[in-house]
């Protein structure tokens, strides 16, 4: 059986239903879980060009990151919690050490930084009493992407 068209007009329907296919930026509490998952996307991503020693992939993720890491910062309150004073604290300093880390450009530093930026990761959520959502790295590639620079 083609599920295509079947599917298409679900689609379609919630298009012009104006049912939101993802959370609106501004309902925090379930915008952060949105936002969580785009810093676990491109975190996982800038983890295989740590892996692949893509040093120019590793920039173009590590920028990803911060634009997500920015938008986390302004979120002051979620479900009871002060979003954006936690990661302040917890996240930044493990994401600038990152960064500074990929701008000298010592790929033993970086990938031992990056284990230090999901560590932070876990100790943020350890804080507001959420330890059962325990990040860790993985190396295999879901992606249709290499991650190898480019010759």
């Amino acid at each position: 059986m083609n599920r295509t068209p079947i599917l298409a007009v679900c689609f379609a329907a919630l298009l012009f239903t104006g049912v939101p296919l993802q959370p609106a930026l501004g309902d925090a509490e379930s915008g952060l879980v949105t936002w969580m998952g785009r810093l676990q996307y491109f975190t996982h991503k800038l983890g295989l060009a740590v892996d692949a020693q893509n040093h120019a992939l590793q920039g173009y993720y590590l920028h990803e990151v911060d634009e997500v890491v920015e938008h986390l910062e302004g979120i002051q309150e979620a479900d009871g919690i002060e979003v954006g004073n936690l990661v302040k604290a917890k996240l930044v300093p493990a994401f600038d050490a990152l960064e500074g880390e990929v701008e000298a450009g010592d790929q033993g530093r970086i990938a031992r930084a990056y284990e230090n930026l999901i560590g932070a990761c876990n100790a943020c959520h350890k804080a507001v009493n959420r330890p059962y959502i325990h990040i860790e790295r993985q190396v295999d590639n879901p992606y249709p992407q290499s991650f190898s620079p480019t010759p």
